[in-house]
């Protein structure tokens, strides 16, 4: 899986395109405004900024969620994969992913204290 930081998103689009690898084949993909709206539970419409935000703090999950839809397309298809919010919604929970639909950063946990003997 490639991660490019060449993602554009153009103003007439309603997406961001990005890249990643098939193998040893390249494959252009998009993922959905809305769908980076309800991964971050942003409210909609949201600034061009804010879903920029969003594609970069979710790359891991959108990244997932293309690998996920790749495997479903028939060998060597080259129209573009275009990610909706439930392709994004439907990666299984990893390690270090941010969960679907929080705007938060790194939510901290409560430190459990220790009884004092």
């Amino acid at each position: 899986m490639s991660r490019t930081s060449d993602a554009v998103a153009a103003r007439s689009e309603n997406f961001i395109r990005f890249e990643v690898r098939d193998g040893i084949r390249r494959v252009t993909c998009a993922v959905l405004d809305d769908a980076l709206e309800a991964a971050a539970g942003l409210a909609t419409p949201s600034t061009v900024t804010l879903r920029r935000r969003s594609f970069d703090r979710f790359r891991t999950l959108i990244d997932a969620a293309a690998q996920m839809k790749l495997k479903t397309r028939p060998t060597g298809s080259a129209e573009l994969l275009v990610l909706t919010r439930m392709d994004l919604r439907g990666v299984p929970p990893q390690n270090g992913v941010p969960s679907f639909g929080t705007a938060q950063r790194g939510m901290s946990q409560p430190v459990a204290e220790t009884p004092k003997v």
